[in-house]
């Protein structure tokens, strides 16, 4: 290399990089005073519906304004103070624009307490004021090279995630538009930053549930963060104990995902304060992000997976089944003061239910039972096919989630063995074969689950030679539980 070449590309070293570093060092104090203000006693916890929460939200919708965007409030809940705050940087293309991606955080937190006559304030630093800072930078960064976006691109600060998401379902359900166009009938994907505040001490970036985009990868394969942290993608949240505002989008079968540094933090502490955020984290997962939402914004088409765990196959109106019977059996003499003592009854068998109608079914199967009856003459133990044929007055609520029925009808019993213990002699084919009689079941049913009440009593006498040992008649009450194919 030259001389002249080199002292070239000395000086431009010495001029981009401050440049460079000077950019970043004025990120960084942007989201550190973005969570200072945020995570202050003064705010008090920031508790959904709360005055405190009302001037977080104002300080949100200031900031966006100084980030050169137009923020709109969108009250969840008429008469409180509860709302989101958005805006909507419009993409480059005519086409594409119509078309939304959604960047959301939660600004809400746990709000405070009075213990023993103190004020204890849960200042929620890391959960989530560290990802309400970095929507808010990222809203900066993207609004300044908004030609580079194909794509619309919506920040949201969601309110109410701490009372049970109710600032994003309240967004992903809403007739919220931009020009003309619904916003959550056209959004092809939703992030949500929860608690993104202590990189360094994670060491990882976590993003969970980019399962349900097709070939994740490729979007996030030139973002930087890879150089100096360790990014863990998982396909899908499979902890029942975690949740964030992503949810209210995969219920409506939209791609989401959020991220994550982890449960690092005090989490829902007192102790989860300002000065424990790492704020050079926060501005690397800024660079990371920017990087990939670019990505996200000017693929031809973001496809999705066609696999989401939170979208449950509805139950068909036509179904088969299993079922279990556990309870107790008894014979009922139908002429004298004297009747058989209860006994067991345990059943098992599988089932078929056709709907007649949105309120009537026909239910038909086969059930095995094993039962036993306390005779004034003998224990006799004995083993049947039932088959009933019921007519089922039902009703169902949430696309068939849930059903609850009442079914009657009658039942055709074949006992094909049957055995009594009379003085020590053991007496086979001691109940007559055949038995007709009548059938009720109370069932109740959620999703592939369901319980009930059976009863069933015979028409039919139950001894072959009824003379000697009087008329009876068989009475079965069980406990149903079964599942639904």
């Amino acid at each position: 290399m030259s001389l002249k070449r080199f002292l070239f590309a000395f000086i431009i070293t010495l001029v981009v990089f401050p440049i460079t570093n000077t950019f970043s060092q004025n990120s960084i104090e942007r989201i550190k005073k973005d969570v200072y203000v945020l995570a202050s006693d003064s705010l008090m916890g920031r508790g959904a519906g709360t005055i405190y929460g009302d001037k977080a939200a104002q300080y949100i919708y200031g900031r966006f304004i100084e980030n050169g965007l137009k923020p709109n409030y969108q009250i969840i809940r008429e008469g409180t103070t509860q709302k989101n705050i958005y805006c909507v940087i419009e993409g480059s293309d005519s086409t594409l624009k119509n078309e939304f991606i959604v960047l959301g955080a939660h600004y809400d937190h746990l709000g405070y307490r009075i213990k023993n006559g103190d004020t204890v304030i849960y200042n929620g630093a890391d959960d989530n004021a560290s990802g309400t800072s970095l929507i808010l930078e990222l809203g900066r960064k993207i609004n300044e090279n908004k030609e580079k976006f194909k794509r619309s691109i919506v920040l949201v600060a969601f309110d109410s995630e701490e009372t049970g998401l109710n600032g994003s379902y309240y967004f992903a359900n809403n007739q919220a538009k931009h020009n003309d166009i619904l916003i959550s009938n056209n959004t092809k994907l939703m992030m949500s930053l929860d608690m993104v505040g202590f990189l360094k001490t994670s060491k990882e970036l976590k993003i969970v549930g980019v399962g349900l985009i097709d070939n994740y990868s490729q979007y996030f394969k030139n973002s930087s963060l890879n150089d100096k942290y360790k990014v863990n993608f998982k396909s899908f949240d499979k902890s029942i104990f975690t949740g964030s505002d992503h949810d209210s989008f995969l219920k409506k079968n939209i791609p989401a995902f959020y991220v994550s540094t982890g449960l690092k933090s005090p989490y829902h502490k007192p102790e989860d304060d300002a000065e424990l955020i790492d704020y050079e984290g926060i501005n690397d997962i800024s660079d990371f992000f920017y990087e990939a939402l670019l990505n996200f914004a000017n693929v031809n088409e973001i496809k999705p997976s066609g696999k989401n765990p939170n979208i449950k196959k509805p139950i068909p109106s036509n179904y088969w089944g299993l079922n279990f019977m556990i309870g107790n059996n008894q014979h009922y003499y139908s002429e004298g003061r004297m009747t058989g003592k209860t006994d067991f009854a345990y059943g098992a068998g599988f089932f078929g239910k056709f709907e007649l109608s949105k309120f009537l079914a026909i239910k038909t199967g086969a059930d095995y039972y094993y039962l036993g009856a306390n005779r004034y003459e003998a224990r006799v133990k004995y083993h049947n096919i039932s088959v009933p044929i019921l007519l089922s007055l039902k009703t169902s609520i949430n696309e068939n989630d849930f059903e609850y029925s009442f079914s009657i009808g009658g039942f055709y019993n074949y006992i094909f063995d049957s055995r009594a213990d009379i003085n020590g002699i053991e007496r086979k084919d001691y109940l007559n074969k055949n038995v007709l009689g009548l059938q009720l079941e109370v069932e109740f049913r959620y999703r592939k689950i369901f319980y009930g009440y059976q009863f069933k009593r015979s028409l039919t006498d139950m001894l072959r030679d009824p003379i000697s040992n009087g008329k009876t008649y068989q009475i079965t009450n069980s406990f149903k539980i079964g599942y639904v194919f």
